[in-house]
């Protein structure tokens, strides 16, 4: 009997264990696309989630090889819009030889994926409904072949695996924490800035919920007043002379004339919060491909971002968050966001992501005594806005419903300091 001997298939006998490892499911999802892109090979493998955004129901990219990894949950695309989304809509795979010859085509600014024109998209279809899109993509030299189709459509098997078991995790963990519910529950993370607090969970509201149905023209004044607001707040924090710089360096967006010209206009073509949406992810993806750049313009990406939300909340009169509350964020954050949630008096803010200890936002919020803590796995899965926490700073701790004898010895220890 004959061998078939293919590198490949080592790749592809290896895909099942892949999917169903027990990490985070980006993790598991860029390792994918690392795979299939050396299977097929394809200089482009990016995978699209079905998701909902400020501006509706979307494929967000998810998981990306091949393009700057700010690319990374920033590149979305109106659902059915594209030929991403056309695949997803019509549940069916699409395949061109010249991506931008057809109809459903749309560019997306900052990828250059013009470079790959060659496209194959193939739906992730569970239970009768796109979950999201596989998407590969060559150079028009090497367009896809009907075996291509086929060695696409049976690697992503692995990516409905990978969702099918992301989606049982946080089943188990949900009816972990019904059983838990009452009980106190311990998330290990790393600490970011030091100190204990108290207080309830709370989520940024997104811009659709700051920005809709709010008036557009009062977006010059928002950025005068949020400019000011800030300026003041450097002051009344109290801020060392470091932390103070790494405000004031962020703080030139809102200075930049060109930067104001452009949130007008995209507010004045779109609405106040599809535009701020459309700006602040236009900036997220003009990384440059160099490392320097690339941390340099992803830092300007997160102020641009925190700048809108600001001047949201601003024009909506409603604060980023409330008082003694623990403000939850899914993405490293930038230096204005960490310093409106200090100004706005938050006990202490959690980051699913890692956060560098020199960061910026790291230091406002030490030199804030705002306790902080990154890198904190399952934490969407275990809290809910309005849970008690408690943030140990110190110790990299996160305590969901902590026990009274707990909140005891903690209150005690402030009153003995």
């Amino acid at each position: 009997m004959e061998i078939l001997e293919d590198p490949r298939l080592d790749r592809v006998f290896a895909l099942p264990a892949l999917a169903s490892a027990s990490r985070p499911l980006s993790q598991v999802l860029h390792a994918l696309c690392e795979e299939v892109a050396a299977i097929l090979p394809a200089e482009v493998a990016s995978v699209y989630l079905r998701e909902s955004d400020d501006e509706g129901d979307v494929l967000l990219m998810r998981a990306n090889v091949g393009f700057p990894e700010i690319a990374v949950g920033n590149v979305a695309l109106p659902f059915g819009e594209g030929i991403t989304g056309f695949a997803a809509e019509c549940m069916r795979p699409v395949i061109r030889e010249q991506a931008e010859s057809d109809t459903h085509y749309r560019r997306v600014d900052g990828l250059d994926e013009e470079r790959f024109p060659a496209f194959l998209a193939w739906p992730l279809v569970r239970s009768g409904r796109a979950d999201g899109v596989l998407v590969v993509q060559r150079p028009s030299s090497r367009p896809f072949s009907d075996a291509d189709l086929a060695l696409v459509g049976a690697l992503a098997g692995s990516f409905h695996l990978a969702l099918t078991f992301a989606d049982q995790r946080r089943r188990e963990a949900s009816a972990q924490r019904g059983v838990a519910e009452g009980r106190e529950v311990r998330l290990q993370g790393l600490g970011v800035a030091p100190g204990q607090s108290l207080g309830r969970a709370e989520l940024l509201p997104t811009l659709r919920e700051l920005a809709e149905d709010q008036d557009a023209t009062a977006l010059e004044g928002a950025l005068d007043a949020v400019t000011r607001h800030l300026e003041r707040g450097v002051g009344k924090l109290g801020l060392g002379a470091e932390a103070t710089a790494d405000v004031m360096r962020a703080k030139l967006v809102l200075d930049d004339a060109r930067f104001r010209s452009e949130m007008v206009r995209e507010v004045t073509a779109r609405g106040l919060a599809p535009g701020l949406a459309s700006l602040a992810r236009r900036y997220a993806l003009s990384a440059e491909r160099t490392g320097g750049a690339d941390e340099w313009l992803s830092d300007r990406s997160a102020e641009v971002a925190a700048v809108c939300r600001l001047v949201a909340a601003q024009i909506a009169h409603r604060p980023l968050c409330r008082p003694g509350s623990v403000l939850l964020l899914a993405e490293r954050p930038g230096s204005l966001l960490v310093l409106e949630a200090a100004l706005r008096r938050a006990s202490a803010i959690v980051v699913a992501e890692r956060v560098s200890e020199a960061m910026p936002a790291s230091r406002i919020l030490r030199d804030a005594r705002v306790p902080a803590v990154c890198d904190v796995a399952g934490l969407y899965d275990w809290v809910r806005p309005g849970d008690a926490l408690l943030v140990d700073g110190d110790r990299g701790l996160v305590w969901v419903s902590p026990s009274e004898s707990r909140v005891a010895k903690l209150k005690a220890a402030r009153q003995s300091g």
